[in-house]
């Protein structure tokens, strides 16, 4: 299996940075092609516009469906069931669909909208370490992070030929990307780490700079943190304070 053609739906900070990491990326006889996904309005608008990524205008093509042999789902959680008639024209029969959305519904979200065509279709996957922001200026970002992805044997089974397929693809276009042994307790971990800084941050209204500085937000992240492991291992995914470790080393590096 070889993925030669990859789509982009949703490109706010992360899926803008993807898609400029995919078009910088050396030509190589291993490289997909990349197309963003979006119809409407705000097709016109990214046709006109372009995408601005750290200070230059990238001009991928602009399209509504496909074929396409990946599809990564960027948008944000509100907007996804929106986005599901566009979905499900640009997969057709055949297409991997990854989402990179936080939370853990998405993937049911997924494969409830492609049918009784999901089998093997729908893939669990995060991006953890990018700093993807949005200003006026448009979308910067410094480090690409990780997209960890794999296959949940019991709900979201993935052939291993086509994890493989995907790896390769990311890293072609100058994504990191890791097949996780464990994907439920990764897409876990994530949600442990969004519950902490994100809702920290929301509260003191502070960027990730703060919590590298004050000792008193980190403690009111890590106190959110451990609320998820409470409940983790309540679900059986059995996180610990070693995963709290992991994200704050994380942090620290960002």
């Amino acid at each position: 299996m070889e993925i030669r053609r990859i789509g982009v739906l949703g490109v706010g900070a992360v899926g803008a940075s993807l898609v400029s990491m995919m078009m910088d990326a050396p030509a190589s006889p291993g490289r997909p092609q990349v197309a963003v996904i979006a119809d409407g309005e705000r097709a016109t608008r990214l046709t006109t516009d372009g995408i601005r990524v750290n200070g230059t205008v990238y001009r991928p093509p602009i399209v509504d469906t496909g074929p396409f042999d990946l599809i990564l789902v960027v948008t944000k959680s509100l907007h996804l069931e929106a986005a599901l008639p566009l979905l499900r024209r640009a997969a057709g029969d055949t297409a991997l669909v990854m989402s990179l959305l936080n939370g853990g519904t998405s993937e049911s979200i997924l494969r409830d909208a492609l049918g009784h065509k999901a089998t093997g279709r729908v893939v669990p996957g995060m991006i953890v370490g990018i700093d993807a922001l949005r200003d006026d200026s448009g979308v910067r970002y410094l480090n690409r992070g990780t997209i960890h992805f794999g296959s949940d044997q019991i709900r979201f089974p993935v052939a291993p030929e086509a994890l493989s397929a995907i790896t390769s693809a990311l890293n072609a276009c100058g994504i990191p990307a890791t097949v996780s042994d464990d994907i439920t307790r990764t897409l876990w971990w994530k949600f442990m780490v969004n519950v902490g800084i994100n809702q920290a941050s929301a509260v003191l209204l502070g960027t990730y700079g703060l919590f590298q500085e004050s000792r008193e937000a980190m403690d009111l992240m890590v106190s959110a943190m451990n609320e998820v492991i409470t409940l983790s291992q309540l679900e059986g995914t059995g996180l610990t304070s070693a995963d709290v470790q992991a994200w704050v080393t994380t942090l620290m590096g960002l």
